[in-house]
């Protein structure tokens, strides 16, 4: 009984199509955006927002509810940036298009990088942000399940694993190494060999045959570069 006391009621907010509120809520967005990345969830409140914006705070009531609601939003509309990007380019997932599809995800974190690592951290928190969670995963999520299809497709793919469950693994493997590069773990090429070898390893466990072989041949070899990226790390 406690616990469905406990439990927040969802804020219900009507929709503005007014091109006076698209703009006003645009620069909300944008304006919370810059908050968060300079200081964090704690920076971000909605009297700042407001003065920083100049807008009012009513105004950030009625479009996004509360602070969560507005901090929701900058993840929404980021990703629907990402996967618009993504979808524009048409490609089906070969390796070598989820490869080069990582390697921009990286160019993007590190282009707007106090701004990610804010977000990645929304993965790990001990308070589950639900829905910026969802956003965050689904372009790792489709991008893993594309590739799977086209394999499957192929017949190249093993018949007596959960596939469902091992997609939702890698995806939080993948993130656990944009999360090194978060905390300054892997640089960028570090970091873009580590998503290589996360992608390599969890669909080596899902193929059989001779494109598994491959896939090893090509794992030991980014395991390799790996190695000699660290040693030059140290060395710097």
């Amino acid at each position: 009984m406690q616990d469905v006391i406990a439990k927040k009621p969802p804020v219900i907010r009507r929709r503005y199509t007014s091109p006076a509120m698209t703009e006003r809520r645009a620069r909300i967005v944008d304006t919370a955006h810059r908050i968060l990345g300079e200081g964090g969830v704690a920076a971000l409140t909605i009297r700042r927002l407001s003065e920083d914006a100049g807008v009012a705070q009513r105004t950030l009531y009625r479009l996004f509810g509360d602070k969560d609601g507005v901090i929701s939003a900058t993840v929404v509309d980021r990703m629907v940036e990402v996967r618009e990007h993504i979808a524009r380019r048409g490609a089906t997932y070969t390796l070598e298009v989820v490869f080069r599809e990582l390697d921009w995800m990286v160019s993007e974190l590190e282009r707007d990088s106090l701004y990610a690592r804010v977000v990645i951290d929304f993965v790990f928190a001990p308070e589950p942000r639900e829905l910026e969670v969802r956003e965050l995963t689904s372009v790792a999520q489709t991008r893993f399940s594309g590739w799977l299809d086209l394999q499957r497709a192929k017949g190249h793919v093993r018949d007596d694993l959960d596939l469902a469950s091992l997609v939702d693994t890698h995806v939080m493997h993948e993130f656990v190494v944009y999360r090194r590069w978060s905390l300054g773990q892997c640089a960028g090429d570090q970091c873009r060999a580590e998503l290589h070898a996360c992608f390599l390893q969890s669909a080596a466990l899902l193929l059989t045959g001779d494109i598994r072989e491959t896939y090893m041949r090509k794992l030991a070899a980014i395991q390799k570069k790996i190695t000699r990226l660290k040693r030059a790390s140290t060395k710097e």
